[in-house]
């Protein structure tokens, strides 16, 4: 048994020696391979992070331009100054990292460990970094932690300063220590290399009588399918679109490309059903269309050509989930080619492409388009008004729109206003906008009207707070300037057409303020389908001084409005009751015998209903049902007036904002006029003004 063991054993003796000596070298390689990986994993690592530190830079630059931006505009600068807060933290952990050893936030947001960089060249541009990092943090910091909002603009354009002079040369530090660590890593890399290579090439020797032809042929193999499975991955991890192959039974390829999951919002597996997929995305009547379009592609009968124009997933509207998971809208267009072999459809190569920003342009540019003509037919319209009412009209506004500016201003320049301050500023500027958008509509003046309209929606809004503060005001400027440039435009547009031709220098007689009043109500009636007359004697109007014909004129277009809107009853409602179709209303000044002045407006409509206007205010909780039981009906009636009051039931451009007859009493006090009020349920309701001569 001995005998055969050594027998046994110097038979095998050199292949034993040879393996185990291959074992010995395998071992050895694995070993430093192991400890050589370790150390160029941890250098990946901080490549990766000192790359992040040039990205970290110029995002930190990027913040500051941005908030400044937004500081000049007025617009808030909450999410510049968090995008810098968070920025900052992390460029400077990870400088801290890098010059002493430590923890800092990994690319996947993990926290990882970076040794301190200990070569001379690595430690002398960090040292570089340092000198100009810390003056360019406190700036931030001081930045990032001040209270006073008066010292923000200062603060922000030091650090803006700051950032300009030096950005540059902290991208440049950053790059070299980039370019440091991936020298050492490729040190690193080569000695590895040299190992394996030795390693190798000794087993080599050790199995060159019979494997030296295999192992070569098999490790070259092996490199070329890693280089190609390598390549394919960092094509499908760099794309942008989406790529995907997609077999006759609607699954998905094992190989798709990382933008698929980002641009659907939703998981994709290997051999993942795309009938599913498309069928949480797309609206039913196009998921079937797609579907039966894509069996067709599969079909060898058809021409893939014919079928291009036909594709229903070509700029189709879809809903997706963002990453905070709220419901999105996007635009998304899906390729479709066919992958043949021998004759055979065997796959369709699936593009996706997200043409969200294309399609928004377009629906943007033709608003742009539309925005422009209704204002060219805006200002065309201008020439169909008499010039000299044009003229008188844009002096008017431009007194108003002025008195609206300092009320504003009055806001800006004082901090110390309090809650009740800003309301009274609110309500002042909404009976003026009120005003303003009368007279438009009295004109027939559109290219003002929706403007005015806009401005009054933002103050509705503001009204209805709880609170305000100054905060809150900030916006109407905007408003405010956006109809100021439109006045200036038309202002220009006639100083222009008056110096081209005689023809735009009309001495025509102007046209009559019942003209107006009637137009205005033809317009208000036929936006609320009823049917109106006017009777009107105004002939006493011109004969008062030209404030009072300026307040009653506002007051009259108000209770125009008022009436045509909440009094007169639709055409089906003032049949079952009896009444004529159309509504009719008066209105007529007038002398008293006491020699005052009368102004009255009547329309024979609902009539002012005690009760009715109760059942309001308790709904919108103005007062309850205790205080309201202490009034008398006259004292019901006259709460009307009240800011915020309507009946309503939605707003338009008309009625709805609860500030009409707020103007109303607020012109009657102005001219000291009294006001009495006559009504009756179903048949009248009547506003007479009295003042005197």
């Amino acid at each position: 048994m001995k005998t055969d063991t050594r027998s046994y054993l110097g038979k095998y003796r050199e292949i034993i020696w040879a393996v185990a000596l291959f074992l010995v070298l395998d071992l050895s390689v694995l070993i430093m391979n192991f400890y050589i990986s370790y150390q160029i994993s941890e250098d990946a690592l901080a490549i990766n992070l000192a790359g992040r530190q040039r990205m970290l830079s110029q995002r930190i630059t990027k913040s500051l331009l941005i908030a400044q931006a937004d500081i000049n505009q007025d617009l808030p600068v909450d999410g510049a100054l968090a995008e810098l807060k968070s920025t900052t933290k992390l460029f400077d952990e990870t400088l801290a990292a890098f010059e002493q050893g430590g923890t800092a936030q990994g690319g996947d947001k993990k926290i990882v460990t970076l040794a301190a960089i200990t070569s001379s060249t690595g430690r002398d541009i960090l040292s570089n970094a340092r000198i100009i990092w810390e003056p360019y943090h406190l700036r931030i910091n001081a930045l990032l932690n001040d209270k006073s909002s008066g010292n923000t603009l200062y603060l922000l354009d030091g650090a803006v300063r700051f950032a300009l002079a030096n950005n540059l040369s902290m991208l440049d530090l950053m790059n070299q220590l980039t370019t440091t660590l991936e020298q050492g890593a490729n040190k690193k890399a080569d000695n590895l290399r040299k190992i394996q290579t030795i390693g190798i090439l000794l087993a080599m020797l050790n199995f060159i009588f019979i494997l030296f032809k295999f192992l070569r042929r098999l490790r070259d193999n092996d490199r070329k399918i890693e280089i190609a499975q390598n390549e394919t991955g960092e094509i499908l991890s760099t794309v942008k679109e989406g790529l995907f192959l997609l077999d006759s039974q609607f699954r998905i390829g094992s190989q798709f490309s990382a933008s698929l999951e980002k641009m659907l919002g939703i998981p994709v597996n290997t051999g993942a059903d795309f009938k599913e997929m498309m069928r949480t995305i797309l609206p039913a009547q196009i998921y079937a269309n797609a579907i039966d379009y894509i069996d067709l592609l599969f079909s060898e009968h058809v021409k893939e050509g014919l079928l291009g124009d036909l594709n229903p997933l070509s700029k189709v509207e879809v809903n997706l989930r963002n990453k905070n998971g709220e419901s999105e809208k996007r635009y998304l267009t899906f390729n479709f080619n066919k992958v043949r072999d021998s004759g055979k459809t065997l796959h369709l190569l699936v593009t996706l492409f997200d043409v969200t920003n294309e399609i928004e342009l377009e629906l943007a540019l033709s608003d742009a388009k539309e925005e422009a003509r209704l204002e060219m037919d805006g200002l065309l319209s201008l020439l169909k008004i008499d010039p000299v009412l044009l003229k008188n009209f844009i002096s008017q506004a431009e007194l108003s729109l002025i008195e609206i500016n300092e009320e504003l201003r009055s806001v800006d320049g004082n901090n110390n206003f309090r809650p009740l301050e800003y309301r009274r500023t609110v309500d002042a500027v909404f009976r003026k906008v009120h005003a303003f958008k009368g007279d438009t509509a009295m004109l027939g003046l559109e290219i003002f009207e929706g403007l005015a309209q806009n401005f009054e929606t933002q103050l509705s809004n503001l009204r209805s707070k709880t609170s305000l503060s100054g905060e809150d005001l900030l916006i109407l400027p905007f408003y405010l300037e956006e109809i100021l440039q439109r006045v200036s435009m038309v202002k220009d547009l006639m100083v222009r057409l008056s110096s081209y031709h005689d023809a735009f220098n009309p001495v025509i007689e102007s046209e009559s303020f019942v003209d107006n009043l009637e137009r205005l109500m033809t317009r208000i009636a036929n936006d609320h389908g009823k049917q109106v007359k006017l009777v009107s004697d105004l002939r006493l109007l011109n004969d008062l001084p030209q404030k009072i014909q300026k307040e009653l004129k506002e007051i009259a277009v108000q209770l125009l409005r008022n009436a045509i809107a909440h009094g007169i009853e639709p055409v089906q409602e003032r049949v079952k009751k009896g009444k004529q179709p159309s509504g009719n209303i008066h209105i007529s000044l007038h002398t008293t015998p006491e020699g005052a002045y009368e102004f009255s407006m009547m329309d024979d409509g609902h009539g002012l209903v005690p009760e009715h206007i109760k059942r309001e205010l308790l709904r919108k909780g103005k007062y309850t049902m205790a205080q309201l039981a202490e009034f008398s009906d006259k004292q019901i009636l006259m709460k009307i007036f009240e800011p915020g009051f309507t009946t309503a039931t939605k707003a338009d451009r008309h009625s709805g904002h609860g500030v009409g007859l707020d103007v109303v009493q607020k012109k009657i006090e102005q001219i000291g006029a009294k006001l009495r009020i006559s009504t009756r349920e179903n048949a009248f309701t009547q506003f007479s003004i009295l003042f005197p001569a």
